[in-house]
């Protein structure tokens, strides 16, 4: 049976751990800075043992880092020197190219092996209390090695949990997830600061749509690790925006118009394949 250690037991380590307990081939060790997120993250399944000190992940086989982006590295610097020459380490960051600028020096002076990993799962809700053992299945992991690092244990931990891992470069990583991920979350909070800049907000309030809540609805994620993830993501989340903002442009033009049928109907086609019809 191996051994993962699982460094920050939020939401991802938390589902992750939950995930790999079920199939009972993987022991779960939880790195926390907090004694009570570890007794939550034991009660809630999510891990078989926990510690508050970083040097303990050195007892997992893998290691995986599913802390906030602004402190994957720092936490590499710290853990790097601790391991063993050869350790297999993955992320679960959202944001793949910053991440491994930052690894690079550190894993070939240290001799670890990292993969980066980003699991296309998620939710608005944070913390180990949020964690869901069925949150990766069906879903899609990208896999970025850095180097030559050995993906088969990695891709082996994502399938486990029933994701696809899926392998691709940082950038083709980071530009896709800057249209597909990143820039809706910059979309609804653009959408509620443009409700709140109204003088009739109470009229607006009792009119609230329900394609209103669904576009706005990952606003309520974690301010502060979204604003991390996009200003890690920067150059290629301003592509994003202004391309979006062009596409924005021209339904605008196209308002009072016959061309506005045309886009609508265009975007309905072909919206309606990417998620079976739904």
């Amino acid at each position: 049976m191996k051994t993962v250690a699982i460094i920050g037991v939020g939401l991802i380590g938390g589902s992750l751990g939950q995930a790999l307990r079920r199939t009972r081939h993987y022991r779960v060790l939880g790195i926390a800075r907090k004694a009570r997120t570890l007794r939550d993250a034991r009660r809630l399944g999510a891990i078989d043992e926990g510690s508050t000190r970083l040097e303990d992940a050195a007892h997992g086989d893998l290691i995986v880092i599913a802390t906030p982006v602004d402190h994957v590295v720092p936490t590499a610097r710290k853990l790097f020197p601790l391991l063993k020459p050869g350790t297999i380490v993955t992320d679960v960051s959202s944001v793949k190219g910053a991440i491994l600028d930052g690894i690079r020096r550190l894993s070939k002076r240290e001799k670890i092996h990292f993969v980066g990993s980003h699991p296309l799962a998620g939710s608005h809700r944070t913390g180990v209390k949020a964690a869901n053992a069925n949150l990766f299945r069906g879903s899609t992991c990208v896999i970025v090695p850095l180097a030559n690092a050995p993906v088969n244990a990695v891709a082996a931990l994502w399938k486990a949990v029933g994701a696809r891992p899926r392998i691709l470069s940082a950038a083709a990583h980071d530009s896709a997830v800057a249209v597909t991920s990143h820039l809706p979350h910059l979309v609804a909070h653009a959408l509620v600061h443009t409700f709140a800049r109204r003088s009739e907000r109470p009229l607006l309030r009792s009119l609230l749509a329900g394609s209103f809540r669904d576009g706005t609805r990952v606003a309520s994620s974690d301010p502060d690790q979204w604003a991390q993830i996009m200003t890690a993501n920067a150059a290629a989340l301003r592509r994003a925006v202004r391309e979006f903002s062009a596409e924005l442009r021209r339904l605008e033009k196209s308002i009072g118009t016959p061309q506005l049928k045309t886009l609508l109907r265009r975007s309905h086609a072909l919206r309606r394949p990417l998620y079976h019809g739904v």
